[in-house]
């Protein structure tokens, strides 16, 4: 519509024009190789005018004359980048639906329309890869790390083939050379953190952790996850550090990121015990039983006051009303009072702790109550209700569950760093730092 309104406009100007230059009088009179050529002034105008179309008409011929070969192959290779980039398109959708040969054949068909580069070769690689050919994957990869731009993707590559085949001493030095191109890669990091667990380089996983925090500790989970897995590291390294000295260092730096930590604690009070540091040893057991209550605390504390056992129930009695967790602290001072055959603070304390909130532990004390008061009523009741009420904590790994006796800094199972914690039964299973699994088994 605008084009015909255009034609309708330009159509009648030059109506206009040609009318007004015919109402034009006057004459004009060339002379040119001795001839004398008189025409009207309008006539001439038009001429001139008319000439100059015709020599534009003629220039534009000519150019699209000229320029029709180039013209022909700007339209072939506009269809060829086309159909190529359809052909990687529908590549990368082959490989995320995990159709290697459909993935292949439109690699292969993607490299010969638009040849070698960046992402045709990366669909190959990886379609390869995606197809069990790790020569064909390798031989991609190994290409793709020669340049400068790819040199990361395809060191990264190459580290994940490497893994694939049990190597780690490539896949290490393949994740090293990545991460010296790309020095907050969490892919490398993540590598290089698991090979420094299963080498026992304590250390070295502590510095490593220290660059993957600040990109990977974002939500609340996370952060509590980096956090034990520090803690963790700081435990191993002081296990592993014949000096004393050395080792209260780690211990210490341990609870200075989670003062609440029993592990830690517990095996620092051991070695100031051990070097007759009896002050500061109490001051870290108690410190710990208000904060967190546990056993450990209790036979630590039993071993250093000499008093008898109903002092010593009332002294820890006292620390327990104290506690930020006075439910926990009950239970610790009941199973002592039950064993130490002194049943008022045993039933007192035990009264304390709300029936929603008793585990099968507390009704077993409450068991072991009635028993010792025989009551045999209270005491089929009292097991009853411990079959069906939920366990109480323990030392769970929050990534497998798997139950344990005592703190390990490494589970057993799963062979994840940090993961044991003093924990309810069912805890929430954390998410691991990548989809692939942060530890390697």
């Amino acid at each position: 519509m605008v084009q015909i309104i255009r034609l309708i406009l330009i159509g009648v100007m030059v109506a206009i024009t040609v009318s007004w230059l015919n109402q034009q009088s006057g004459q004009s009179q060339i002379q040119w190789l001795g001839y004398q050529l008189e025409v009207s002034t309008s006539l001439l105008v038009s001429l001139v005018i008319l000439f100059a179309v015709i020599v534009l008409l003629f220039d534009r011929l000519w150019r699209l004359i000229r320029n029709w070969p180039k013209m022909m192959a700007h339209g072939w290779q506009y269809r060829r980048r086309t159909n190529g980039e359809r052909a990687l398109g529908l590549g990368l959708v082959a490989l995320a639906a995990g159709d290697s040969r459909s993935a292949q054949k439109q690699a292969r068909k993607a490299e010969k329309l638009l040849g070698k580069g960046l992402l045709p070769d990366l669909l190959a690689a990886q379609a390869a890869h995606l197809a069990g050919d790790k020569n064909a994957a390798r031989q991609y990869f190994a290409q793709l790390s020669k340049h400068k731009d790819t040199a990361y993707y395809g060191l990264i590559g190459l580290m994940n083939l490497q893994i694939q085949n049990n190597n780690s001493e490539r896949s290490l030095a393949a994740a090293q050379k990545a991460l010296q191109l790309q020095p907050d890669s969490i892919t490398a990091l993540t590598h290089i953190f698991s090979q420094e667990i299963s080498q026992k380089n304590w250390k070295k996983a502590l510095n490593t952790l220290s660059l993957m925090k600040p990109q990977k500790a974002n939500l609340q989970e996370q952060k509590h996850l980096f956090l034990n897995r520090e803690i963790a590291l700081c435990y191993l390294s002081a296990q592993d550090t014949p000096d004393d000295k050395d080792k209260i260092t780690w211990l210490e730096r341990a609870i200075k990121l989670d003062a609440s930590h029993i592990a830690c604690r517990v095996m620092l009070a051991r070695l100031y015990q051990k070097s007759d540091a009896k002050k500061q040893m109490i001051k870290i057991v108690e410190r710990g039983f208000i904060l967190k209550p546990h056993q450990d605390y209790f036979e630590i504390l039993r071993e250093t006051y000499q008093d008898n056992i109903g002092s010593f129930i009332a002294r820890v009695t006292k620390l327990a009303r104290q506690s930020e967790n006075k439910l926990d602290a009950n239970r610790v001072v009941v199973a002592a009072s039950l064993d130490a055959g002194i049943l008022p603070t045993a039933t007192s304390l035990l009264s304390e702790i709300p029936q929603p909130e008793m585990t099968n532990e507390d009704y077993l004390l409450a068991a072991e109550l009635a028993e010792k008061r025989l009551d045999p009523v209270a005491v089929k009741k009292a097991l009853q209700e411990a079959a069906r009420a939920p366990r109480g904590k323990s030392w769970r790994c929050f990534a497998c569950s798997t139950v344990v006796a005592q703190y390990e800094p490494v589970c057993p199972k799963c062979n994840d760093v940090g993961t044991i914690d003093w924990l309810q039964e069912s805890p929430i299973i954390l998410k691991s730092i990548n989809d692939d699994k942060l530890l390697a088994k």
